[in-house]
């Protein structure tokens, strides 16, 4: 009987006083349907115990049970899975010619490696999907269950340029987000610009089909592409510099003029990179619209640039005593750091920029979420940082570097306490405020 139903979810934790509690569910156990319907993840859960009568059957060992209850439409049964993808990752069949995970170094934690490209994923996290391995079932389940919004990324809308650009067949998108717009789908949409590829008409192209799916498609996010040293893919791809930057930078705010006035939205954005790369201010924060596609690095400039007007309103004119740190960050958001930093007036306050250069995936890729630690202690060893080396969130999870390098480890190697914070001024003044009255500590 056990071999009827394929893996489910693997009940982690019980809320107590919940209904799994008062019906005995305990930790171990595996939800393998409800109301009949398989379950291959947490939505299909949420989904489908929704109702306010249902029946979950219930796998503890060799034995397996059926639990009718009656609840709340809505009410939660009080149950946390150990995973949230009962049946494992969907990984990504396509090897696209600037695949980032294809251009790392070998020799770093095995979970960078893995190459997901799952539309569950997509909705619960924000994760770009290709949609080149989804089936016409999972579109109908994407309707049906309502996953919106979804974030996709696309590319080009050239059938054989996209294939190209994948390295695999792929269904044509477009056909794709038809269908998902007649289910009322929303999608988040990016181009990875690829110099000498997808560019010149193809980008127009692209941008000009996705804005007649409007509103389906929510937003467009053109986006440089990354290239790193370790890259083994022969396709040549140009490079971008000041006046690349500026051409697309024209040509999008040209998009977006006539795009506010047909659709009452600018639709398209450039990520901040190319406004740092041209040399060009980035737009005012009502521009962005509620940045959609912030964690996509669409706005973080301006988001920068805001925080630090609001950390004068909390900037204290002196320090009871004498206090130095260190920033560590990327050379793209250095120059930036740098002109804040220089804005600062605050006796007894002394702060030092630190642009990190890249050796790990080499000089081209500048962002701060990259940093290694191996860097870091190699550029910062013996230099006086002070009384704390400050290192952007955006580069840490839990407390490691992508390098496997800790912030203990970096402490010690540099020999001044290390911690990481959200690369905000706001909240990089208020950390300030709190060394000066409270002293050094590392949490």
């Amino acid at each position: 009987m056990c071999s009827d139903y394929p893996s489910g979810g693997i009940i982690e934790s019980i809320e107590p006083k919940s209904i799994a509690d008062e019906l005995g569910w305990m930790p171990g156990d595996e939800i393998l349907a409800v109301n009949s319907h398989i379950l291959h993840d947490i939505i299909d859960f949420r989904f489908y115990s929704s109702e306010d009568h249902i029946t979950v059957t219930v796998r503890r060992g060799d034995q397996i049970a059926d639990f009718e209850i009656e609840k709340d439409a809505d009410e939660p049964l009080g149950v946390e899975f150990k995973d949230i993808l009962f049946d494992g990752v969907r990984l990504c069949g396509a090897h696209c010619i600037f695949c980032f995970v294809e251009q790392l170094p070998r020799g770093l934690r095995k979970s960078l490696y893995l190459k997901d490209d799952d539309f569950r994923l997509s909705f619960l996290h924000g994760n770009f999907i290709t949609l080149a391995n989804v089936s016409e079932d999972d579109l109908q389940r994407i309707v049906t269950q309502r996953l919106s919004p979804l974030y996709v990324s696309v590319h080009t809308t050239d059938p054989d340029l996209r294939e190209k650009m994948l390295g695999r067949k792929a269904p044509d998108v477009l056909a794709q987000i038809d269908f998902l717009a007649r289910g009322r789908i929303e999608l988040h949409t990016q181009i990875v610009l690829c110099p000498g590829i997808n560019d010149n008409k193809y980008l127009d192209r692209t941008i000009e089909d996705l804005a007649a799916r409007y509103p389906t498609v929510q937003s467009i996010a053109v986006v440089p592409v990354g290239l790193t040293v370790h890259r083994r893919n022969k396709t040549p791809i140009g490079g971008i510099d000041a006046q690349y930057s500026a051409r697309i930078l024209d040509m999008v705010k040209q998009k977006q003029r006539r795009f506010l006035a047909e659709k009452g939205t600018r639709l398209v954005w450039a990520a901040d990179e190319f406004y740092l790369c041209a040399g060009r201010p980035v737009p005012k924060a009502s521009a962005y619209e509620g940045f959609p596609q912030i964690e996509n690095g669409v706005g973080l400039v301006r988001t920068f640039k805001d925080s630090a007007a609001r950390a004068k309103r909390i900037l204290p004119s002196a320090l009871p005593e004498p206090l130095t740190v260190s920033i560590a960050t990327g050379k793209l958001a250095a120059s930036l750091v740098e002109e804040w930093v220089a804005t600062l007036r605050v006796e007894n306050l002394r702060i030092q920029v630190m642009p990190i250069e890249n050796t790990l995936f080499g000089s081209t890729v500048t962002v701060a979420g990259l940093l290694a630690g191996r860097d870091i202690i190699d550029q910062l060893s013996g230099r006086d940082l002070g009384d704390m080396l400050f290192i952007p969130s955006v580069a840490v999870r839990d407390s490691i570097l992508i390098d496997d390098i800790s912030l203990n480890e970096i402490s010690s190697a540099v020999d001044c306490p290390v911690v990481s914070i959200d690369p905000w001024p706001y909240q990089f003044i208020k950390r300030i405020i709190e060394l000066s009255r409270n002293g050094v500590k590392v949490d």
